[in-house]
């Protein structure tokens, strides 16, 4: 998990030397200066000789001391001190874990080159051993990866059971702001996609080495690179490549890791990776402002108090996603809290709770919701009225509900069987049912009931089957105040019986509408048999009674649960919750 610091002071070694004695955590804008006012060609190379300022290049076995500076968790974490592996959930101790011999996941971590050495040549000197792309990983995964591309992949995500992404093909197609519009650009073949939280770590990671060394023999032997480093050539990415770079850069944004990670590697290899301290330049290169000239004043460095880490995407002009309010919930009738909870969306809640307490002796059951007050008592039955749980509308800030009583009073209605088979249709209508061995109910349609008593429903039979394809198809069951229940009709050439039990209060007397909805096959339901089952034991009810309560009074008040940080953007204060972006706020709805 992303660890988000409203800390944004960076530390650096004194000892090491920049050119014109600029120290980049105090003033990143100097440092990056000559990158102002360029675009296209001439702003990738002024990028490109900046990166080399400093740079003093590690032997390969230096980059095991380099990571005790660039990837071991900060003081505070759980894991601190360990080393920080973004392929799997391991935990390493600095040096006496280091690869050697592996059998499995967890035994030992090595040098990973996450730009697959093969692709240029199998060097570990010179970019075989630069760590802007060269991380601490998990041996055995490392491994198994080989020299697949990153790319996204279908189906699991959980390779090895470590939290890792997924080995595997590419899912579906991806389109690109930099390439021509409306263009498609598709994956192929086998990759491995990292974990979410560090897709755009690799992406940055990829920039700021390319950028660099610009090595012409990164062509042929992949589907990333071009060797080609002009707008013609995507500045090095082959198109597919610069799509999701791209997508996994805006994403997944720079995060207190990576800013501490680059201050670690500007002391231990001297350089700094561009797309971390400044991300929006990586626009201006491929993304929606390729070929313009950049401004350095609307561009935000990552050191900058406004920055927030994981959430800005270093443009002063960025505009936050419209944030979420974290609410805590807490249902009380005449006072008395029915239930508590915290919920993250503002709209909707929740479901309204099913039992509410009695207010009053001549109001002994609850029969449900309504959406108004009864002033009085009436026997007329207030609608829209929701019983169950599941079929309660989500509450929104600007709707009161009320919970309805009655006195149960003796009563009931006349016994009756309702019947649709291939004998017995009378009384019923359908909108597009095909007579064949059975009664088929294409996606849409409908079969109508007579009308029937509904206080004595006590259960509904269908006898079905799903027609054609090999998946299921749903079977709602209306009447007018909503969906009573939904029936799935699981795939299979037999038909099967399914009963649902009546366990509503359903006043009126209604047709019940039996509709096939979307399911996953698409081609109907087979419909032998229907059969309603309505007792005549149903209880009637009158004096309806809401005047005695306040109604369901939602108290929406702000959680803050412990996983949550506070943060600060442009003065307006947010909390970021599992990556995600809330407001903090109260709200009372009466």
């Amino acid at each position: 998990m992303r660890k988000i610091s409203i800390f944004f002071a960076l530390i650096f070694a004194a000892q090491v030397m920049w050119a014109a004695s600029v120290t980049p955590a105090a003033n990143i804008p100097t440092y990056w200066a000559s990158a102002d006012g360029k675009s296209g060609k001439e702003l990738w190379s002024a990028i490109s000789a900046q990166t080399n300022v400093g740079f003093s290049t590690l032997s390969y076995n230096g980059l095991w001391t380099a990571y005790k500076k660039t990837d071991v968790y900060p003081a505070g974490h759980e894991k601190a001190g360990k080393i920080w592996d973004m392929y799997g959930e391991c935990t390493f101790t600095y040096g006496s874990d280091q690869c050697g011999s592996y059998s499995g996941v967890c035994d030992c971590y090595n040098r990973e080159h996450s730009i697959p050495k093969s692709w240029f040549g199998g060097s570990t000197s010179g970019i075989g051993c630069d760590i802007f792309h060269l991380v601490p990983t998990d041996g055995k995964i490392n491994s198994t990866r080989s020299n697949d591309e990153f790319g996204e992949v279908a189906g699991a995500k959980d390779y090895y059971g470590n939290g890792t992404g997924a080995a595997g093909t590419w899912s579906t197609d991806k389109k690109t702001i930099a390439s021509e519009a409306g263009e498609v650009i598709q994956g192929s073949g086998h990759v491995f996609e990292p974990k979410d939280e560090y897709k755009g770590d690799f992406a940055r990671g990829y920039m700021g080495t390319i950028i660099k060394w610009q090595l012409a023999n990164m062509t042929t032997s992949n589907n990333f690179f071009t060797g080609e480093y002009t707008p013609s050539g995507n500045f090095g990415f082959t198109k597919k490549a610069v799509v999701l770079m791209m997508k996994w850069h805006r994403e997944d944004p720079v995060s207190q890791k990576e800013i501490d990670r680059n201050n670690g590697i500007q002391e231990t290899q001297g350089n700094r990776n561009p797309f971390i301290d400044y991300p929006y330049l990586a626009e201006y290169i491929w993304g929606e402002h390729a070929g313009e000239t950049v401004d350095m004043d609307l561009l935000m460095p990552s050191t900058d108090p406004d920055f927030v880490p994981g959430v800005s995407d270093g443009s002063r002009t960025y505009v936050p996603p419209t944030p979420k309010v974290m609410y805590g919930v807490s249902w009380s009738v005449n006072g008395e809290v029915l239930q508590v909870d915290s919920f993250g969306e503002q709209t909707p809640i929740m479901a309204l709770p099913q039992t509410p307490v009695s207010c009053s002796t001549e109001s002994n059951t609850f029969m449900g919701w309504a959406t108004a007050p009864i002033d009085g008592t009436t026997d007329d039955v207030p609608m829209p009225m929701y019983v169950q749980l599941k079929d309660f509308p989500a509450v929104t800030a600007d709707v009161t509900y009320y919970a309805v009583f009655a006195k149960q009073e003796a009563g009931g209605s006349t016994p009756a069987t309702y019947t649709y088979d291939a004998e017995h249709q009378e009384g019923w209508a359908n909108t597009g049912a095909n007579k064949g061995s059975y009664w088929l109910l294409d996606e849409g349609k409908t079969l109508v009931s007579p009308a029937i008593d509904l206080a004595g429903l006590e259960s509904i039979t269908v006898k079905m089957r799903t027609y054609g394809g090999t998946q299921y198809d749903m079977l709602e069951v209306r009447e007018e105040s909503g969906v009573l229940t939904s029936i799935e009709a699981t795939a299979g050439s037999t038909p099967t019986e399914y009963t649902w039990n009546n366990n509503l209060y359903i006043a009126g007397t209604s047709t019940l509408t039996f509709l096939c909805s979307n399911g996953a096959s698409n081609k109907g339901i087979g419909v032998v048999s229907v059969v309603i089952n309505a007792t005549g034991t149903g209880s009637s009810y009158s004096r309806y009674i809401t005047s005695c309560q306040s109604g369901a009074e939602v108290e929406l008040v702000p959680t803050e649960e412990a996983t949550t940080r506070k943060i600060l953007v442009g003065g307006q204060l947010y909390i970021i919750h599992n990556n995600q972006l809330f407001t903090i706020q109260g709200q009372k709805v009466k």
